[in-house]
């Protein structure tokens, strides 16, 4: 069975290409072959008469393909990742034309399926599907001496962030409440991985509260890089106001590390789903709009004690990929 992956551009720390790395590396029965907006054209036209699913993950290669679809016509999935209300007017109005023509349609979490306008549900309620996202729980990463790399002192104490610099991730709440952590404790440095359209308001934000020595920016890193922060820090950080369900925690929590999130439904649901105590897992919840309240959090889960032993097989790829096989199935 072919799936074709409909994607913007190809990055390999997106999670479509996780997914299909993962799927032709472990699958024999399904073969994944990403496209993007820049090969569109080529890749689609000359295939066209193969046999082939189309698997959408972002909104404009998606909504481009579907109207090609009219021509071409090939059995669509297409699955929502993050909330409905971040997205703009344009991407809006594209993924109304996606969800009225694909022929199937997934959310990541329940939560992204609430967050959709009623109006929008009763048209789509016959083809919409849940399947949480999973990991790899035992990825092989390369190790990498991210101290020396990136210039930070082992003896400090990491708090790791690894997130877009937009609207959504709450960075600059988060910086807020790092302050009193780090007037208490010079030591502690918070790490910034990513890059977005925040980025100059969150670098002032910071010179502001004369945190420069304090906040790293450690830019775009790889995957294996970002499981060397995971295996090396002292507590994992996602305090975001909205969210899908995102892979990054998920990859957290299976490294054994100390997690503080937000308490959204995107982090409690998957774990009320089914049926896990997050305590049991190192979590903590967090209101993302108190900044003090979220200080003191911090500072309650590096003194926590480490959970080492728990079972977080409920979240793996395996099982999210065999979800998404029967539907395939149903599609082929």
């Amino acid at each position: 069975m072919k799936v074709k992956y409909m994607v913007n551009g190809i990055s390999k720390t997106s999670v479509p290409k996780r997914w299909s790395d993962y799927i032709n590396k472990e699958m024999s029965n399904l073969e994944i072959e990403m496209v993007s907006i820049d090969r569109f054209q080529e890749k689609i036209w000359k295939c066209r008469k193969e046999e082939y699913i189309v698997h959408g993950h972002h909104i404009k290669a998606m909504a481009l393909f579907m109207i090609f679809n009219f021509f071409l016509n090939k059995n669509t999935l297409y699955t929502l990742h993050g909330s409905y209300h971040f997205l703009s007017k344009t991407n809006q109005f594209l993924l109304r034309f996606i969800f009225k023509w694909a022929d199937k349609i997934v959310f990541v979490n329940q939560v992204v399926y609430e967050d959709i306008p009623e109006s929008i549900k009763v048209k789509i309620s016959h083809k919409c599907d849940i399947i949480l996202n999973g990991i790899e729980n035992s990825y092989d990463y390369k190790k990498t001496d991210i101290y020396d790399k990136f210039n930070i002192n082992a003896d400090d104490t990491l708090i790791f962030h690894p997130a877009r610099f937009v609207e959504e991730k709450n960075h600059l709440r988060l910086i807020d409440a790092i302050k009193s952590v780090i007037d208490k404790d010079k030591r502690v440095k918070l790490l910034l991985a990513g890059s977005g359209v925040l980025e100059d308001k969150i670098r002032q934000r910071i010179q502001e509260l004369d945190l420069s020595e304090n906040v790293v920016f450690l830019g775009l890193i790889q995957r294996d890089e970002v499981y060397c922060f995971l295996e090396s820090c002292d507590l994992f950080v996602m305090p975001s106001i909205s969210e899908g369900l995102n892979i990054a925690f998920l990859e957290a929590v299976s490294m054994k590390c100390k997690v503080l999130v937000s308490d959204i439904a995107s982090f409690t649901y998957p774990f009320k789903h089914y049926d896990l105590m997050p305590s049991d897992f190192n979590i903590r919840f967090v209101d993302p709009l108190d900044s003090a309240l979220m200080a003191k959090n911090i500072e309650n889960a590096l003194a926590d004690e480490k959970k080492e032993n728990f079972d977080f097989s409920k979240f793996s790829l395996e099982n999210m990929v065999s979800a998404y096989f029967k539907i395939y199935k149903q599609l082929q």
